[in-house]
């Protein structure tokens, strides 16, 4: 006989992103996003943990580090940033692959050579 409990539909790993960014300290959501634009103009590639490590500085916390999906996500939505693949990781955050970010506004300075005057 087939059972009749119900079964909760599987959330998809879209929704654990949005649950996890929407429950984040605002204090320490709107840090993240500052963080990761910074990083944005100054780095050509970084990862979410890049991001973590800047905002260990300041003295803002969230519940569950797992919200920084959610914020790469919409730094990525805010045109500032383009995932380029996964790399292997193996650091305080992440024992696994992770998603490596191209800067959209990082631009290498062009350092011209001016010849020494005699």
């Amino acid at each position: 006989m087939a059972s009749t409990i119900p079964v909760p539909p599987q959330q998809t790993t879209q929704a654990h992103v949005d649950s996890g960014s929407a429950n984040a300290n605002p204090t320490w959501r709107e840090a993240a996003l500052i963080a990761a634009a910074r990083l944005a103009r100054q780095r050509e590639r970084f990862t979410s943990c890049d991001v973590l490590e800047e905002l260990a500085k300041p003295d803002v916390k969230t519940h569950d580090l797992r919200a920084i999906g959610g914020v790469m996500q919409e730094v990525r939505d805010l045109g500032l940033i383009t995932s380029v693949g996964l790399i292997r990781r193996n650091d305080k955050h992440s024992r696994g692959a992770t998603t490596l970010w191209e800067s959209k506004l990082y631009r290498q300075s062009v350092q011209t050579t001016v010849p020494e005057s005699r």
